[in-house]
C-alpha cells in the first residue's frame, strides 16, 4: 500500500504522461506513480493552467497587429507594427501555430478525460483516437507548408522590432527543425518501447523483478542516444539534448555545478536535522486507519476555499478528482485541474490543491495578446514547477497561511478546534522533515538530495560510464551516501519511479531546479511586496499572485532560457546557495539545532 504523501506526490508523474504530451513541465515536489507514454519527439512547450481578473475580459483578436501591443500587464516597449508583406508572412505563420496549439490542446483535453471520467472499457478505443491525433499533430507540425511558413517571415524579418515576434519565430524554428529532423522510424520505435516500458515497468515494480525490467532500460537508453545522434545539434552530448527537452538552455555541465554545490552544501544540514529529536503533533491531526477522520465532503469545500483565496478562477477553470492529482487544460481559458482525498490525511488534498493551483495560476495568467503562440507558453519543467512549490512552501507551508485559514479548517474539521489546534502545530505537521526511501514521500529538506541521486545516474547511464545492470547496487550505495538509508527492495529503490519506463531521462533535475528558483523568486518577491507575510497571515493573497503574473506569468517564453528569466526578475541566474541559506534557517529554528 501507499502512505499518503505518497499518493499525493505522486501526481506529478500521472501528469508526466499527460503534462509531457501538453508542456515540458512538471508537476509538484515528487512524482512517481501514473502512465507512462510521455514522448520527447515533437514536443512543443509547457502547457499549464492559471487564475485571475485579468481574464474576466473578451478574449483578445488575433490579428498579428495586436501581439506587440499591451499585454495583461506587459508591454512590447518600442515594438514596430507590422505592414504589407511581412505582415503577411507573419500572420500567415501565426495561424499555422494556431492550429498547432489547438491540435496540442485537443489532446490535452482527450488526456485529462481519461485521468478523470473516461471508463476503463474504453482504454483500447482512447489509445486509437490519440494515436490519431498525435499522426495529425505531427504531420501538421513537420510538413514541407510549416517549414516554408517559417522561413517566409525569417526572411521578411517579421523579428525585427518586436520582443514577441522574435520569440515566436524562434521558437517556432526550434520545435520544427526538433521534429523534422526526427525519422519516421524512430518515431514508431520511441511509442512502441514507452508502451511496452510502461508496463514491463508496473509489473517489475509490483514483482520486486529488476531483472525483467532491465533489458527494457536498456533499449530505451539505446533509443535515447540514438534519437540524440540524429536530432541533436552538431557536438551537443545525448544528456544534453535530453535535458534540454524539458529545461531549454540547461546542460549537463550547468546542472554538475548547481547539483555540486548543492550536494556539498545541504548533506550536513539534512544530517544535523534528522538527528535532532523528532516534532511532536497533536493527535487530532493523526487519523486513524480506516476512520472517517476528515470526511471527503469536507475536505472539497475546504481545498475549493483555499483554491478561491489563492485566485484560481472558477469562470476559466474547474476543479475535479483523480487518481493521481494534476494540471491540464488548453491554455488560459481552460484551465482544469484535479486532486484526490484520503480521510485518513487531510495533507494530501490540501496540500495537492495548492500546489495545482500553482501550476494553474500560471497558466490563467499566460499572455492572452499571445494566444496560441508558442511564446506564450510556459518557459520550462522548472518554472512551472518553480510557481507550483511558490504556493506551495512558502504560502501553503507557512505558519501565516495557517493562521489566516485556521478559522476555516477548525469549521470543516471540529474535532481540531475542540483539541485546540493552532497555526503554530499546523506549520509544524506540514514542515516535519525524515529520511525515506520513496522521493515522491520526501519532505521539502529532504527531497533534492533523491532528485540529485537521479541525475548523477542518468549523467553516468548516458555517458556509457555505467551500464543498466549497475544501477539497483549504485541506487543502495548513493542513497546511504546522501541521505543515511538504504532500501531493502529495489521496488523502494531504482524501480520506483515512472519516468524511465519511457525513456524521460534529464526529466528529474526539473523538479529541483523549480524549488530552487522558487526560493530565489520568494526571496525576491519579500524584498518588492511590502508586508509580503503579513498579507498572506490576512489571507490577502491577491499581491503576491499578481507580482508573480507580472514578472513570470504572462512573460511565457520571451526568454530564452530559465537562468535568463531568473535574471530578468531576481537580478541574478539561479544560484542554489539563496535555497540551502533558507533549508538552514527554516529547519535549524524549527528542529531547535544551531545554524
Amino acid at each position: 500500500s501507499q502512505s499518503p504523501g505518497s499518493r499525493r506526490m505522486q501526481s506529478i508523474a500521472a501528469v508526466s504522461s499527460a503534462f509531457r504530451r501538453l508542456v515540458h513541465t512538471g508537476r509538484s515536489s515528487g512524482g512517481g506513480g501514473g502512465g507512462g507514454g510521455g514522448s520527447l519527439s515533437g514536443c512543443r512547450s509547457a502547457r499549464v493552467l492559471t487564475p485571475g481578473a485579468s481574464l474576466s475580459r473578451p478574449r483578445p483578436s488575433r490579428r498579428a497587429s495586436h501581439l506587440c501591443t499591451m499585454a495583461a500587464g506587459v508591454e512590447a516597449t518600442g515594438s514596430t507594427v507590422l505592414s504589407g508583406a511581412t505582415s503577411t508572412a507573419y500572420e500567415a505563420l501565426a495561424t499555422r501555430l494556431r492550429r498547432l496549439h489547438d491540435l496540442d490542446a485537443i489532446e490535452g483535453l482527450v488526456g485529462w478525460d481519461e485521468l478523470t471520467n473516461m471508463p476503463e472499457g474504453a482504454a483500447t478505443a482512447r489509445g486509437r483516437q490519440k494515436a490519431a491525433l498525435a499522426e495529425l499533430n505531427h504531420r501538421e507540425a513537420t510538413c514541407a507548408a510549416h517549414g516554408e511558413a517559417i522561413a517566409a517571415a525569417e526572411a521578411a524579418g517579421a523579428a525585427d522590432g518586436c520582443q514577441w515576434r522574435a520569440a515566436v519565430i524562434r521558437d517556432a524554428r526550434r520545435d520544427y527543425n526538433d521534429a523534422v529532423r526526427l525519422p519516421a522510424a524512430l518515431k514508431a520505435r520511441e511509442a512502441e518501447l514507452s508502451a511496452t516500458g510502461y508496463h514491463a515497468w508496473v509489473k517489475a515494480r509490483s514483482n520486486n523483478d529488476w531483472a525483467s525490467f532491465a533489458p527494457v532500460l536498456q533499449e530505451l537508453v539505446d533509443l535515447r542516444k540514438e534519437m540524440a545522434a540524429v536530432c541533436a545539434d552538431p557536438g551537443v552530448a545525448p544528456y544534453d539534448y535530453l535535458i534540454d527537452k524539458y529545461e531549454r538552455g540547461m546542460t549537463e555541465e550547468r546542472l554538475s555545478e548547481i547539483f555540486g554545490a548543492l550536494r556539498t552544501s545541504l548533506v550536513p544540514i539534512i544530517a544535523k536535522t534528522l538527528a535532532a529529536p523528532a516534532l511532536q503533533h497533536p493527535a487530532a491531526l493523526l487519523g486513524a486507519e480506516g476512520a472517517d477522520t476528515f470526511p471527503q465532503a469536507a475536505q472539497e469545500a475546504f481545498c475549493k476555499a483555499v483554491a478561491t483565496k489563492m485566485g484560481f478562477s472558477f469562470e476559466f477553470g474547474r476543479l475535479d478528482t483523480s487518481v493521481h492529482p494534476f494540471t491540464g487544460g488548453t491554455g488560459p481559458f481552460d484551465v482544469r485541474i484535479t486532486t484526490r482525498y484520503d480521510t485518513e490525511n487531510f495533507m494530501d488534498a490540501v496540500m495537492g490543491t495548492v500546489h495545482e493551483v500553482g501550476h494553474a495560476l500560471y497558466e490563467q495568467g499566460l499572455n492572452p495578446a499571445q494566444d496560441g503562440l508558442p511564446v506564450q507558453r510556459a518557459l520550462s519543467m522548472g518554472i512551472h514547477e518553480s510557481q507550483s512549490l511558490f504556493w506551495e512552501r512558502y504560502v501553503g507551508q507557512s505558519a501565516e497561511f495557517w493562521s489566516a485559514m485556521l478559522p476555516e479548517f477548525h469549521a470543516s474539521f471540529p474535532h481540531t478546534a475542540e483539541a485546540g489546534v493552532t497555526a503554530e502545530d499546523m506549520y509544524k505537521y506540514i514542515n516535519k522533515a525524515s529520511a525515506g526511501f520513496i522521493r515522491v514521500d520526501a519532505d521539502e529538506l529532504t527531497y533534492s538530495m533523491h532528485v540529485v541521486l537521479r541525475f548523477e545516474i542518468e549523467r553516468a547511464l548516458l555517458a556509457g560510464k555505467v551500464q543498466v545492470a549497475d544501477l539497483p547496487d549504485l541506487w543502495r550505495a548513493k542513497m546511504k551516501e546522501l541521505l543515511g538509508v538504504v532500501p531493502e527492495t529495489d521496488t523502494l529503490g531504482v524501480l520506483q519511479d515512472v519516468h524511465w519506463s519511457d525513456g524521460s531521462f534529464g526529466y528529474f533535475p526539473s523538479y529541483t531546479l523549480g524549488a530552487m528558483y522558487a526560493c530565489q523568486f520568494h526571496a525576491k518577491a519579500k524584498e518588492e511586496i511590502p508586508g509580503f507575510d503579513a498579507l498572506v497571515a490576512a489571507g490577502d493573497l491577491a499581491p503576491i499572485r499578481e507580482w508573480l503574473r507580472g514578472k513570470i506569468h504572462t512573460v511565457g517564453s520571451l526568454h530564452p532560457s530559465a537562468d535568463e528569466l531568473c535574471e530578468a526578475v531576481t537580478g541574478a541566474a539561479l544560484d542554489p546557495s539563496i535555497y540551502v541559506a533558507h533549508l538552514n534557517k527554516k529547519y535549524s529554528k524549527l528542529y531547535n539545532v544551531s545554524e
